[in-house]
This record gives C-alpha cells, structure tokens and sequence, in this order.
C-alpha cells in the first residue's frame, strides 16, 4: 500500500469515526509531498462535511461554518486544472456551494457531474444523490422567488405527548383506561380498535367526539426516547432531573384535536396522558417541543378547569450573530387550529414586553374564536394599554405576505431561508396600527415602530390585558385551590398575597396585591396593599373586608422561600414536599 493509500484509508476511517476535525488537523501538518490531488480533495470534503455538521448541531465546534466552506472552495479552485474531469471535484463544490446558500451555482456543478459519469444503471445509482440535491436547489430556489406556507408538519397537525414512567415494569391495561376515557365530561361515542400484536408499538387506536367534535387519538409504546431540542417549560427536583437523564420509556399519546375552545382540548389530552401513565416522570410536549413536570400534569388532570394558556405552548428566540435583531415565536399552537405567533426585529431590550405581548395575544386567540374560513385571526380590541394609556392594536398576517420584501440572508432572523426547515407553515407576523384610526383603515406598521413604547425600562408603564374569560379561569382555578390557602394564612397570614379587584379613584375596577395580614376565612379578612405595578398613594394601605363575596379574589400567592406557590404552580407542592412541611401543610 502507497503512502497516499494509507492517508486515504486512515482520512475515511476517522471521518466513519465522525471525526472531521482531527481529520482537518492531520491533513493540514502534512508535509507538501504528501498532499496530493486526491488528499486535498477529502479536506475539501471533510471541511463542508464538519460545515454542515456545525449547523445541523450534529457536532459542538467552536468555528464558524461558513468559514470552513469558503476555505473547500478556495482548495478546491486551487485543484481546477487536475479536477476538470473529476465527478468528485464537481460534486464537492456543488455540495459546498449548497451549505453556503449559493443554489444557483451549485446547480451547474451537480449537471456537470451526470455529464460525466457513465449512464450505466450501477453508476447512475452510485450518484443518485445528485439529481436530488438538483431537486433540492430548484426547490429552495422556487420557495425564496415565491415563498408560500408549506404543509404543517406532523407535529403540528396532531398533538403527541410522550409520557415517560418512573417504574420500569409498568404496562398500561387497556381494559379500565378505555372507560376512564368514556367517563370523561362531552365525551361520547368512543370506540377503540386494540393492537392484535402484543409486540407492536401501537396499543390501541381510539376515536370518538369531545363537545360535539370529532377526535381520532393513538396510544403507543414507547422505549427510549431521546429528548434531545426540547425545552424544561416547568419546575424539577433534583432527583427527578436525575431520573430523566435514566429513564426513558412510557406511552405517547397522538391526538388529533378540534379547533373550538383550545384549552379544553389540552385539558383533555393532559387528563388522558395522566390515565396512561399515572405514575409520570415527566410528559414530552413534542407539538410545542417541551418538557413538563409529571407533577404538573397530574395536578392539571386533577382540576375541573382548564390549564393556563402559558402551558401549552413555548415561546423561541432566534438573534443574529451580534444579538442585537431577534425573531421570537411560539411552537405548540397549530396543532389548536391556531397561526403560531412571530415578532420580527425585537431586540434585548425589548425581550420581556415582547414575550407579555405575544402571550396576551395567544391569550385573546384561545378566548376568541375566528373565523374558521381564514387563517388569521382579526383581534379588534387592544391587547395592552402603554404609557400614558395609549391603547396598543396589533395586526397578525400570514408569514409569506409579511416578508415577501425581506432579507434572504441566512443570518437574518426570521428570513426566508431561515424558514427553509421551520416556522415556514401557519404562521404568522405580528404588527400594530399607531392609532384607532389606522385600525379602522387597516394601515398597519412595523411592531418596531412602537419600540419607545415597549422598551422593557417602560415595562411598568404597560397593562396587558386579561380578558373576562380567562379572568374566570383564573378565579375558577384560585377558589378550587383556596384550601392551601386558608390553611397557610391561619397559621402564617403574612405568607400570603391575593390579587384583590379594587375601585380605583374613578370607580373602575382593577387587581391590586395585597398582603394579607389578619385571616378568618375568605370573606373575612385583613390585607395591606403591596403592589409595585400599581404603586401609589393606597400603596401600603390597610384595608378589612367583612363578609366579603370571594368574587373579588383573582387569585393567590404563597411565598415558601425561593418559590412562590400559585394556582399554576401549585404542583410545586408535590415536587418539592418539603414546603409542606415549610407551610405547615402536613
């Protein structure tokens, strides 16, 4: 064997390896007689293939990809004369072209390289992925000329939660899960089709109506599941992280839902998921790419009201490499019959009013149904009041008509390559009219227009607004939960704030928190008002309330040393049961 045969054997067994950066180090401290034609071609290769490896996140490297294509392109111009002829030499700079964006130019390299290998069936199949990185560049070339929504991913069609159990032994019965699914409120007609193979993944195929609409679910058996790009959306002890890094088996559940009340539909799914696996570790959010406690998911299940909006979807940020122009949106809510929600050219400074502002939309979206025959949805009240009380309306439209005159850089958040592999179906942009008049007209503008307004320094200045609906829900939930409550503020009243509806100087009503400091039950009680967000001359204000309506409680808070104990996260409770013990609960 030649020398240049051992380096050509020992460069494919590392890069086999997935090593492409030693490969890169070892052919670089080559001496000149040993780089010859065909060594610097697999560095050539081995550098776009560890460019592309760096941005599907398939390695951890520090170096930057596009850097690492330029230099195979320039070694590969450096090999023009001695490639001319080679199919390899025309097919890497078509690959490294693509990997740089450059379709259009790689497109001639790749029909050079069927120009010149044999048409002899064994060699046509031997290069087949040519004429399909052909199909590949014209299509990305056509979606960038005439960007248009594509079909939703699966995902975001369905929903799928997989639920990982603590016992390993444990083995869902179909028998009692059936009908425990029948016995659930605006349930009917359920029919369930099981799995004739006890050793198939599916377990059983369910169908039926939920208030009138139709559903199709499917219970599949799950084993090692990889959770690898989703995101912790909820609290964890430490021993429960430890048991997701071991565990890593259960049952995914795979719902189709309706489109009328979105909460209710999550509601139902987080009940079903918690009959299939009572025992939960932790529950995989793969349509909103999440993961949420078993803890919370149990207590979801539990509860007669529906879950906050905040939990069935996430909310992503993407920035540009000086992180100054970020593109925030959500994942998780197509699969409702909603658009995901984006706002483009957002900035550090803007991050907290823009995540309150996009969760007060979702909030008006899952409280207010529209019209089914269009994609967007038309918000006709203000979803927040800025400084000075001037009301903010905001626009959504659809992705492609938002962008169609924007940047094609791949290092442009939210630009039309970057949404060659996401956020390129039922999505869509969000933008705000300067005043009522312009709401009337539907002359819109730039979300970054209002950036004076909501420059988070101004975050106290900004009421985002809670609709009526989820006012009740949150009431709803509070009076469910107004047990912990009572039994912590006999004991500690100090511990506890409510979020009291209060007159204000005009007469109108809105929520303050207040401290309590004196509890008999919860019409009869003391509190101190204690609210930064509304600070004022009754800040610090003693007031008693005697056979008081618990209507006017929104809800509570508990303080327990570093947490704070909600409706929401009272989960918590069973997470960590030492603040039972804290709170005087056991």
């Amino acid at each position: 064997m030649t020398r240049e045969e051992e380096l050509l054997a020992k460069i494919q067994e590392m890069c086999d390896q997935d090593l492409e950066a030693d490969v890169i180090k070892m052919i670089d401290a080559l001496p000149d007689g040993e780089r010859t034609y065909k060594v610097v071609g697999l560095l050539a290769r081995t550098l776009s293939n560890l460019a592309g490896m760096i941005r599907s996140g398939y390695v951890e490297d520090v170096q930057d990809p596009d850097a690492l294509d330029r230099r195979a392109l320039e070694i590969l111009a450096e090999t023009a004369e001695e490639g001319k002829d080679d199919p390899n030499w025309w097919c890497r700079n078509g690959y490294t072209r693509m990997g740089l964006g450059m379709e259009a130019e790689a497109i001639p390299y790749f029909e050079h390289v069927m120009a010149l290998i044999p048409d002899d069936p064994e060699t046509q199949e031997f290069w087949s992925d040519v004429p399909e990185a052909i199909g590949q560049c014209k299509a990305i070339l056509d979606f960038l000329d005439h960007p248009k929504a594509k079909e939703k991913p699966y995902f975001m069609r369905r929903s799928m939660v997989i639920c990982i159990q603590r016992d390993a032994a444990y083995r869902l019965d179909i028998d009692p899960f059936v009908p425990r699914i029948a016995a659930v409120d605006g349930i009917e007609g359920l029919v369930c089709e099981r799995a004739g193979d006890e050793s198939a993944s599916t377990v059983a195929r369910i169908k039926g109506c939920f208030y009138g609409e139709e559903f199709d679910m499917e219970i599949d058996r799950v084993e090692d599941f990889d959770p690898s790009g989703l995101r912790v959306s909820t609290y964890f002890n430490d021993s429960d992280i430890e048991l997701v890094q071991e565990l890593h088996s259960g049952y995914a559940v795979d719902m189709r839902f309706g489109t009328d009340d979105p909460s209710r539909w999550f509601h139902l799914q987080m009940c079903i998921a918690d009959m299939a696996v009572p025992d939960m570790l932790v529950a995989y959010d793969l349509s909103a790419c999440q993961a949420l406690s078993g803890h919370l998911v149990r207590r979801i299940a539990s509860s007669a009201v529906p879950p906050h909006p905040d939990f069935a979807y996430t909310i992503w940020d993407e920035a540009d490499s000086r992180g100054t122009d970020v593109w925030l949106y959500t994942r998780g809510l197509q699969r409702m019959g909603l658009p995901d929600i984006e706002i483009m050219h957002s900035s550090p400074r803007h991050a907290v009013c823009h995540r309150k502002l996009i969760r007060a939309v979702v909030k008006y979206m899952f409280w207010n149904r529209h019209d089914k025959a269009s994609s967007v949805p038309k918000i006709d009240l203000p979803v927040a009041y800025m400084a000075g009380g001037v009301p903010l309306y905001v626009r959504l439209l659809p992705w492609p008509e938002a962008i169609k005159d924007g940047s094609r850089s791949a290092g442009t958040p939210g630009s039309l390559r970057t949404r060659l592999k996401r956020m390129n179906s039922d999505s869509c942009v969000m933008f705000a009219y300067p005043d009522e008049q312009a709401v009337a007209e539907d002359v819109y503008q730039p979300l970054w227009m209002m950036d004076d307004f909501l420059d988070d320094g101004h975050e106290d200045d900004t009421k985002f607004i809670i609709c009526e609906e989820e006012n009740t829900r949150m009431h709803r939930l509070a009076m469910e939960t107004f047990d912990i409550v009572e039994r912590v503020a006999r004991l500690t009243p100090e511990k506890v704030m409510l979020r009291l509806w209060l007159e204000d100087d005009d007469g109108e009503l809105d929520t303050l928190w207040a401290r309590l400091t004196k509890y008999v039950d919860r019409n009869n009680f003391e509190i101190r008002i204690e609210d930064d967000e509304h600070a004022g001359e009754d800040n610090g204000s003693q007031l008693a309330f005697i056979d008081e309506t618990d209507e006017r409680i929104s809800t509570w808070l508990i303080e327990a040393g570093e947490h704070c104990v909600t409706p929401e996260s009272i989960y918590l409770l069973d997470a960590e049961p030492g603040l039972k013990k804290e709170l005087g609960l056991e």
